[in-house]
């Protein structure tokens, strides 16, 4: 699934910005939804920090109570994936440092090209999506697809006798498969740092040994720490 999240105050740009989507969607089979607003509000907030779908951002760059580069602040606070464009009327030239900075995807005249412009983009997002490693799994009839990238750890609980998926985004997902199964989908970035536990150590910020700790770039602390493991953790820079 692809939410395209559209953040525009004019009623025509916004409707001419999702017919585009919907004529660029036409020649593709994935599932998308699209998602708009008028202004910055506590539901967009919200949506952008909890999000684990495959987001396409669309900004104007001038809105009632914020602007785009705020938004894009706010979306990287948790989010490095998700592609960002942003629609202003001089173009984008003079935003260079913002591009690099917030990694946004580009700068689009509303008043140019807009189609022409959009419809190439978008094919560079479906690419980027396309590319992205992802976990999938079966959960009471729900299909999930979650961004590995997003995954802080995953530990198995002895009490449900299920695995417990752990994000950036505080979202916890519980899945029926041994852990050892779950350590076969994932890349190189996961390692045990416990029997029980699967850490994904491009968001460890420290291991504390002495007692028994990790701690995460999140701020998130957990005690799945054996030294059983530690030559092979140290081994990869730990």
């Amino acid at each position: 699934m692809i939410n395209f999240v559209v953040v525009e105050d004019n009623k025509i740009h916004r409707k001419k910005i999702k017919n585009i989507i919907l004529n660029y969607m036409m020649k593709n089979k994935m599932e998308f939804d699209i998602i708009e607003f008028e202004k910055r509000t506590q539901e967009l907030d919200i949506l952008i920090s909890t999000s684990e779908n495959n987001n396409i951002y669309i900004f104007d760059f001038e809105l009632p109570n914020t602007n785009a580069i705020d938004l894009s602040r706010k979306v990287r606070e948790t989010d490095w994936t998700s592609p960002i464009i942003i629609f202003t009327v001089n173009g984008g030239m003079a935003y260079d440092t913002f591009k690099q900075r917030l990694q946004i995807l580009d700068f689009v005249n509303k008043q140019y090209e807009a189609e022409k412009n959009l419809f190439e983009l978008f094919d560079i997002c479906l690419k980027q999506i396309a590319s992205r490693k992802t976990l999938k799994f079966k959960y009471k009839g729900i299909d999930y697809n979650i961004d590995i990238n997003k995954i802080l750890y995953i530990y198995r609980d002895t009490v449900e006798r299920k695995c417990i998926i752990n994000t950036i985004n505080d979202k916890k997902y519980k899945v029926i498969m041994n852990i050892s199964d779950l350590a076969q989908k994932l890349d190189g970035r996961f390692k045990f740092t416990h029997k029980a536990c699967l850490v994904n150590l491009d968001k460890v910020e420290a291991f504390v040994w002495k007692d028994n700790k990790i701690i995460f770039e999140t701020g998130e602390e957990i005690y799945f720490l054996s030294k059983t493991h530690k030559k092979e953790l140290m081994a990869n820079g730990y």
